[in-house]
């Protein structure tokens, strides 16, 4: 009778696992720039979760953009994926801008809450401020109507493969238009307005689909949330793989070894410099940089100190400037928004160079200028008297002490004396005229 029990609560337990295990989602999150680590999260979260036998799964998005190359990953992921792909604008406040767009156009279900915004996925040319516009007030470049172009179909391409708007998804690209959730939901772009996880779900639960050709009936009564995040090893790099933050690191890293070659022994700025350095190396390897950039950069960091030292009437400023500026502009060569360094990031650092160049490495320079007034070297130029006649080896009298002294001249008693230079503690000195 035991045995019987025991069996029976072994099955019940069985099926109730094996019911959990068909009856579940999976969640992820796009937090922040689309980048190569947080590709690769996404990526490997789509493939686990259809590994693992899960109905479907949700990506909530709040991104301002990001990686050309892996937002494609991404949405390549999405395309192929056995399961559904759910993206959903989350939490309230939230944006879909430039790669989250195209990235929600890929999904099966795009879904958006409330104060949430999509849009903006028009490329952007590194040194577009400089561009030359022509009579329609598109690019005049080759290269940078090819790159409107071809991004112009790829979003056609996905507003076509799930039903959604093509003009739309146009107008996106070519003029960076933008829409909030409910402007973007009666466009036809957006399929679900959702307060929260579980009024998603509600409104989920019975909605068909195509999946790769099959149909698909979404079951949500009853379903149980798996969350996937990333590993903490993850999370550490993610915060490195952001252009502002490798940028800012650069700065830093150039800031505190070169204070520590022009005066070496202060310790603290060499060795946060040398790790800044370290961590900027580790995100290069993760987002490529343009080498020009880079080299600007340096360039500009060399005109700002020449300018301390060269009389140039701001001359070298200005050409420091201009290079610093045009060096981050083209950092980070990535042809939508969110993968590159914002303007106005540009434009405070610029300042926060400017203040700590002619304010902290001027001080420095003028310590190193201003002549030692400790140690025995600060006894060169100080006056004395002589307390004795002598014509080589003698006595004198300075800072209340009394000093060993020689001199190439003849020197009377009580005449004044300046010290020339110091020989191990004797002081050779000169009758001061």
């Amino acid at each position: 009778m035991k045995i019987k029990i025991i069996l029976s609560l072994v099955l019940m337990m069985l099926a109730a696992n094996l019911y959990s295990n068909e009856n579940r989602y999976a969640v992820v999150s796009l937090s922040g720039s689309v980048n190569p680590i947080v590709a690769d999260y996404l990526v490997e979260s789509l493939k686990k979760a259809s590994d693992e036998g899960h109905k479907f799964i949700v990506i909530q998005m709040d991104t301002p953009g990001g990686l050309m190359d892996s937002m494609r990953e991404i949405i390549k992921a999405i395309l192929t994926s056995p399961i559904p792909v759910v993206v959903y604008t989350y939490p309230k406040g939230a944006q879909a801008a430039s790669a989250g767009g195209f990235i929600m156009l890929s999904s099966h279900i795009a879904a958006m809450a409330p104060g949430t915004e999509i849009g903006a996925m028009h490329p952007v040319s590194p040194m577009l401020d400089f561009m030359k516009k022509d009579k329609d007030g598109g690019p005049e470049g080759i290269m940078e109507k090819k790159v409107l172009n071809d991004t112009i179909a790829y979003a056609r391409s996905l507003a076509q493969k799930r039903g959604r708007n093509v003009e739309w998804a146009t107008n996106a690209v070519s003029k960076a238009i933008s829409n909030s959730y409910i402007e973007a939901y009666k466009a036809g772009v957006v399929d679900i307005i959702a307060e929260d996880m579980p009024d998603l779900l509600k409104q989920l639960n019975g909605r068909k689909i195509d999946l790769n050709g099959e149909p698909f009936v979404f079951r949500t009564a009853g379903i149980s949330e798996v969350k996937y995040e990333m590993t903490w090893k993850e999370k550490l790099v993610n915060r490195f793989a952001d252009p502002q933050m490798i940028f800012l690191l650069f700065i830093i890293a150039i800031a505190g070894i070169g204070m520590e070659f022009k005066n070496p022994g202060m310790i603290i700025p060499g060795t946060i410099g040398g790790v800044a350095l370290v961590l900027f190396l580790l995100g290069i390897k993760i987002i490529p940089i343009n080498a020009l950039g880079l080299v600007l950069i340096i360039l500009a960091f060399i005109l700002f100190i020449l300018e301390l030292q060269i009389p140039s009437f701001g001359l070298l400023t200005v050409g420091g400037v201009v290079s610093f500026f045009i060096g981050a502009t083209i950092l980070f060569d990535s042809p939508l928004p969110g993968g590159g360094i914002p303007v106005t990031s540009i434009i405070a650092m610029i300042a926060v160079v400017l203040a700590f160049v002619f304010l902290v490495v001027r001080a420095v320079i003028n310590v190193h200028k201003t002549k030692v007034t400790t140690g025995m070297e600060g006894m060169i130029g100080e006056v004395g008297t002589s307390m004795n006649d002598f014509q080589k080896n003698g006595k004198v009298f300075i800072h209340s002490e009394i000093w060993n002294a020689v001199s190439d001249s003849e020197i009377k008693e009580g005449e004044t004396v300046v010290v020339e230079d110091i020989q191990g503690m004797t002081l050779k000195v000169r009758v001061k005229r």
